[in-house]
């Protein structure tokens, strides 16, 4: 527990597990953030009970001193850098916020299928991270044999073989890990944190695959160690980050001239893989296929991730001439940049209520993979 802001009574209660990837990306900001929370094991009752007001079953949600609740970490961090804004954790200038914003949102929506990979398609760690999830559905009275099979079949066939990895796809998937070791070690080694002295989204958006399963799980845990040492000792300091660590630290102004291999995995790869889910919404289709990586996708279409790249656009657009002329340099990459400019042939409303959200939710919950 840290010491909580003045603007904040009272310990926060974040519904999620020790092993989550999101819970894991809201803890680090809360730790940095000097923000006391208390971590509450999430169960089906539970679950029920946060989406009576937020309208998802997903982890983590958070429930304030005040009874208001918040829900989606990207949003999260927002809410809280603007109504706790002490430490400073966001870039003070708006090309390098929104380059931030992008990064986030790499490391959050295509990271997630490597890192179910790792954690699904390996007998080891699926062994053990099915005996984890086990124990969140106590309420159930069977067997723990057979909770066990449940998780294991239905995480693989959901988030592994559902979201398109195949024989044919399972190296790229890989190298979508790999790569992002490569680009990072090289930033760690000049730097503590992506942008400079202080953490910002996109570190928070990094922490959560790179901690809670890249990092902790057995088979990708062994590959970081050995090929990215620099990347283990920046999860940990990640994990230990506390605002008293930044109160010297200079602001995150400027964008650093050294991110060129880590910005090609967003604009080669993901802001296409945007592009693609987008159309295929707009037409009304269930799947999508699409080609990165030498190979081709095909996996459901993401309404959240429609909603994900028409922030992004919106984020981009509102940018000054200047601002846009130096995040254009930085990506290099005409096409990303003429897609980021481009409106998605139709949008997706708005998928979760301004936050806090202080009344229950009058629409029917829906389950996490609604993104």
């Amino acid at each position: 527990m840290r010491p909580e802001p003045a603007a904040a009574a009272g310990p926060w209660i974040v519904y999620g597990t020790d092993c989550s990837y999101y819970t894991g990306k809201l803890e680090a900001y809360l730790r940095a953030k000097g923000i006391a929370y208390r971590l509450e094991p999430f169960s089906e009752s539970n679950l029920r009970r946060c989406a009576r007001y937020t309208g998802v079953m997903q982890i983590p949600q958070v429930e304030c001193p005040d009874g208001s609740w918040l829900v989606d970490t990207t949003l999260i961090i927002e809410f809280l850098e603007r109504t706790c804004p002490e430490p400073v954790l966001h870039p003070i200038t708006p090309a390098a916020g929104f380059l931030s914003r992008l990064l986030e949102d790499f490391a959050d929506e295509w990271l997630w299928r490597p890192a179910m990979h790792y954690r699904w398609s390996f007998p080891r760690n699926a062994n053990l991270m099915a005996e984890w999830l086990s124990e969140h559905v106590a309420e159930r009275r069977v067997p723990t044999w057979l909770k066990h099979r449940f998780w294991k079949q239905r995480q693989y066939r959901t988030f592994v073989s559902g979201d398109g990895v195949a024989p044919a796809t399972r190296a790229a998937v890989e190298a979508s890990y790999l790569d992002t070791l490569d680009a990072l070690e090289k930033i760690f080694a000049r730097r503590p944190y992506l942008l400079g002295d202080r953490p910002c989204e996109a570190d928070f958006g990094f922490f959560g695959p790179l901690f809670r399963h890249f990092c902790c799980d057995p088979v990708p845990g062994r590959v970081m160690r050995s090929r990215a040492p620099g990347v283990h000792e920046w999860v940990a300091r990640m994990w230990n980050a506390t605002p008293e660590r930044f109160r010297g630290a200079g602001m995150l102004e400027k964008i650093p001239a050294d991110l060129a291999d880590l910005l090609a995995l967003v604009t080669d790869v993901y802001i296409r893989y945007l592009s693609a889910n987008s159309t295929a919404y707009a037409r009304g289709e269930q799947r999508v296929r699409y080609q990165v990586q030498g190979v081709t996708f095909e996996e459901p279409v993401k309404p959240y991730r429609v909603w994900c790249r028409d922030r992004l656009h919106d984020f981009f657009v509102a940018l000054s001439a200047s601002d846009r002329t130096v995040v254009e340099s930085a990506l290099a990459a005409p096409a990303a940049v003429q897609d980021l400019a481009t409106p998605a042939p139709k949008p997706v409303e708005n998928m979760i209520a301004t936050l806090p959200i202080t009344a229950e939710s009058q629409r029917r919950a829906v389950d996490s993979w609604w993104r």
